[in-house]
């Protein structure tokens, strides 16, 4: 073993790093069993409904997202932690559609 590899198995901050992506991969996989929850209920609440709720929507948009943020932390493409270490992610996406519902409901058309 060259003096590089023995520096890198020594390092503090990579073994730290390895134990917050095993946290984070059981986090993943706890969190992509909450989508499939949510997908559930969603179609549950549409069937009843006829439409997606909103508060599940946003959730689940932070949830896809935080869902996102741990693959990157996991695949070396950010070194940011995810939530609880930076902040709850939010979908743009999702608001804008709920906006759009808003605004429908108050014009009285049902485009759906």
């Amino acid at each position: 073993m060259d003096e590089q590899m023995v520096n890198n198995f020594k390092s503090e901050s990579r073994w730290l790093r390895l134990v917050f992506m095993v946290v984070f991969g059981v986090v993943a996989y706890l969190a992509a069993f909450l989508v499939m929850l949510i997908a559930i209920v969603q179609v549950v609440h549409g069937f009843i409904m006829s439409e997606p709720n909103d508060r599940l929507l946003k959730f689940s948009a932070g949830v896809n997202r935080y869902i996102f943020q741990i693959a990157g932390f996991l695949t070396y493409n950010s070194d940011v932690k995810p939530y609880p270490f930076s902040d709850w992610p939010v979908s743009a996406q999702c608001e804008k559609r709920a906006g759009k519902r808003a605004e429908r409901e108050r014009n009285g058309s049902d485009d759906d």
